[in-house]
């Protein structure tokens, strides 16, 4: 679980890097997270240089590609990737995730808040003023990818694509959301960020119901193309939920069809977390029956994905990030939380696994959950606070239509029946 990078020396923070530590969280593998902490207080050194002395601006910033040394300069290639920076902001927002599974309230002041006031600092530096007063990143791209400009040629650079302002709202809700906890919102870039965040362009839907890319519905030169950068809301991001956002989760399964299950074993991984969060359990189970195809490396095809017989995933080259991936997005396809919501076994492929039971998993709040599921449903669950005193006060759990709440005291276990009555708690 310490894997810095993708291969070789070049980590690669527009999915790769992250992915990797994906299962931590829910896997109940939290420690497993400290080289990547380490490595981003790294990258935040290297990355207020940067800032400076590249842009002119204040905080910390990183691009899409890194090594072992904390690069974070733009690299020299194909803009489509070289210049990127939204590697940084997007692996800040990997420090409050880990507070609000685990609670933990001294990471959060000591390590997680310094880090993600910085990067926060970059982004409302980097924000400009744009079209209808919205506030705009400019030069904008979407990772590895490229759309047809109005002069007919192909293109990767535009403004403000949608993948820029999905993470910059997760950095800025991370930090508002810090901020309160930790007695912080008075300061000037808790307050900046407040002035900043009505005014960022939204999601938009394009004219083939599927969710834009770019700032504008450019026609798009490899529909199949193995990124979902644009689906970055739904996950890991909070931005597009079923529940707040039906029409944008609409065009998300648009977006999911239109780019195809192909692609490389990240990828998948990737696509299974999300039709996960689309409650879609038949099309989440059909990316597992790709990503587990057997794949001869001697005759094996570019981007096909698939396993060898080693059981590590094929790119091909070989890349571990699919291996972690994969056990993430089999959580999300069992248990899914928010800060105040769990929700159990959302997208189980029924007439699949209709009988199982999986033990120990974390969810946001330091919530720990239980689950056994008999002829494709709920048959019991239990849950359970952490013993730390920091755990969420009160959680909505949900199965289905049922839907209970419990007061998460420290150490309170919760035993649930299939219509989620609680038939008994106990102290652990």
């Amino acid at each position: 679980m310490s894997f810095l990078s993708l291969s070789s020396t070049a980590p690669h923070p527009n999915i790769n890097l992250q992915m990797n530590y994906w299962p931590s969280l829910p896997c109940n593998l939290s420690e497993c997270q400290d080289p990547l902490f380490d490595f981003i207080g790294s990258l935040s050194v290297n990355g207020a240089k940067t800032a400076k002395v590249n842009y002119g601006a204040n905080g910390w910033v990183s691009h899409q590609v890194t090594d072992l040394w904390a690069k974070t300069s733009p690299d020299a290639g194909d803009p489509s990737w070289a210049l990127w920076p939204m590697g940084g902001p997007w692996l800040a927002t990997h420090l409050w995730e880990h507070y609000s599974f685990t609670m933990d309230r001294e990471f959060l002041e000591r390590t997680a808040y310094p880090l993600l006031e910085g990067s926060a600092s970059f982004l409302l530096s980097w924000l400009i003023e744009g079209h209808e007063g919205y506030l705009e990143t400019n030069p904008s791209t979407s990772p590895e990818h490229y759309f047809i400009a109005p002069d007919g040629k192909k293109a990767s650079v535009s403004y403000s694509t949608t993948m820029d302002m999905s993470i910059i709202r997760e950095v800025f809700s991370a930090v508002l959301l810090s901020a309160d906890i930790l007695g912080k919102s008075s300061t000037d870039v808790v307050q900046r960020i407040k002035a900043a965040l009505p005014r960022l362009p939204p999601i938009k839907i394009g004219r083939d119901g599927t969710i834009m890319e770019w700032a504008q519905d450019f026609k798009d030169p490899e529909p199949q193309h193995r990124h979902v950068s644009h689906l970055f809301g739904l996950y890991p991001g909070h931005t597009m939920t079923l529940e707040q956002t039906p029409d944008l989760c609409k065009a998300v399964a648009n977006t999911l069809y239109k780019r195809g299950d192909k692609g490389p074993g990240w990828s998948t991984s990737w696509k299974m977390a999300l039709w996960a969060h689309l409650h879609n359990s038949e099309h989440a189970y059909k990316m597992i029956l790709q990503l587990i195809t057997l794949i001869d490396p001697k005759h094996e095809h570019e981007k096909e994905g698939g396993l060898y017989s080693n059981l590590f995933t094929a790119h091909p080259p070989f890349q571990i990030d699919a291996n972690f991936g994969f056990p993430a997005a089999l959580c999300e396809m069992l248990v899914q939380s928010t800060g105040s919501d769990l929700y159990l076994l959302p997208a189980l492929p029924r007439d699949k696994w209709p009988h199982g039971s999986v033990k120990g998993l974390r969810a946001r709040g330091g919530l720990t959950v239980n689950i056994c599921w008999k002829e494709g449903s709920l048959h019991e669950a239990l849950v359970w606070s952490s013993s730390s005193g920091n755990s969420l006060a009160l959680a909505r759990v949900h199965y289905g239509d049922h839907a209970a709440v419990i007061s998460a005291s420290p150490g309170q276990v919760y035993r649930f029946n299939s219509e989620l009555k609680c038939l008994e708690t106990w102290q652990l």
